[in-house]
């Protein structure tokens, strides 16, 4: 299973798993996440709404680097596999990286 998101939390899906390199979470660094937001043309939807935008926005930017780190040292405490995706992995990288989180 290759877990991406803020929904599949390790300590839920390690008792599921038959061995725990069954899995493995990628895991966005900030800049990566802040990419996501502004490729997709959604980073202010949220923000835009407030008195304030540009606090709102390294707000909810914070939430979610302070959620990733919750999910890796999550990840490391249950000895699942983590690779951590930033703006120069390319996808043959991850692929690669993936592969051999899988052992294959």
């Amino acid at each position: 299973m290759i877990a991406e998101g803020f929904r599949l939390l390790p300590h839920l899906v390690e008792p599921l798993l038959a061995q725990p390199g069954h899995a493995v979470w990628l895991l966005p660094t900030p800049r990566f996440r802040r990419a996501a937001f502004d490729s997709r043309g959604t980073a202010w939807d949220i923000p835009n709404k407030t008195s304030d935008p540009e606090r709102a926005l390294r707000n909810l930017l914070e939430r979610d680097r302070m959620f990733t780190d919750r999910l890796f040292q999550e990840t490391k405490r249950l000895e699942l596999p983590v690779i951590e995706i930033d703006t120069a992995t390319s996808e043959d990288e991850l692929v690669g990286q993936v592969t051999r989180a899988f052992g294959l």
